[in-house]
């Protein structure tokens, strides 16, 4: 029988916090809740726009992001009477790019990150298998480029006018491994503010970000996309996970 062998501690550790953050996300979706892409009734949404203070460089360890080893991931549901016609979809992004600057208070830290639209990719087969029944089976890359192209076209992310999403820290509270962060979302050319709960593990030499939260695409001015005279649709709500891993700027 082979001997089971230890995890090292900081995995240890990195485990754990996974599945914590796994299980709150999760806990929004048990029985008596509200479905996939459903808003539920008691969900604070967007905050009211904050005051954006300057970032705090001064004095900060600079980090950047990892794209490599990071990645921003969107579940986009099926709705309306014809949905069986169509698909849930993952759509995934490594293209991110950004700067982390860590002060010795992590309250007193913050962080400005940029994601390309352009680098979405849909319902990538690995994506797909990963998230279960509710995405299962895999589309052709046919499908998959519609479903992209239409994703990126006027009447949706309007890409040509609005390339990029930022991401931008308003705030920070809470324990250091697990702080509530107060981001701002700038997508399609409008900002809202939201709290995530955010798991936090440092390594030597790095630094992980492990969340996720739920948006209404008509928040942002988007129309959620149609077709079949409506019978088909994309539902409003967009769930987003996110895991973006950092490492200290070299002097």
């Amino acid at each position: 029988m082979c001997k089971r062998r230890r995890l090292p501690a900081n995995l240890q550790v990195m485990r754990l916090l996974i599945a914590g953050a796994i299980l709150a996300l999760g806990l929004a979706g048990c029985a008596g809740g509200p479905s996939p892409g459903e808003a539920s009734p008691g969900e604070p949404g967007p905050r009211t726009l904050a005051t954006a203070r300057p970032l705090p460089t001064q004095g900060a360890t600079e980090y950047r992001i990892l794209p490599e080893s990071s990645e921003l991931r969107l579940r986009v549901y099926r709705g309306g009477p014809l949905a069986d016609l169509g698909h849930n979809h993952v759509i995934v992004t490594s293209r991110i790019e950004g700067r982390l600057y860590l002060q010795p208070q992590l309250a007193d830290s913050g962080f400005a990150l940029r994601v390309s639209v352009d680098g979405f990719q849909v319902d990538p087969a690995q994506a797909r298998g990963q998230e279960g029944k509710d995405f299962a089976g895999q589309l052709s890359a046919e499908d998959r480029q519609a479903t992209k192209d239409n994703m990126l076209g006027p009447e949706v992310l309007d890409a040509k006018a609005y390339p990029s999403i930022t991401l931008r820290s308003l705030g920070l509270t809470g324990p250091p491994w697990y702080p509530r962060i107060t981001l701002r979302i700038t997508l399609h050319g409008v900002s809202r503010d939201y709290v995530v709960p955010t798991a936090i593990v440092r390594e030597p030499g790095r630094l992980a970000a492990i969340g996720g939260l739920h948006i209404r695409q008509s928040d942002f001015g988007i129309t959620p996309f149609t077709a079949l005279g409506g019978g088909l649709r994309v539902k409003d709500g967009v769930d987003i996970a996110f895991h973006f891993v950092a490492a200290p700027v070299a002097n």
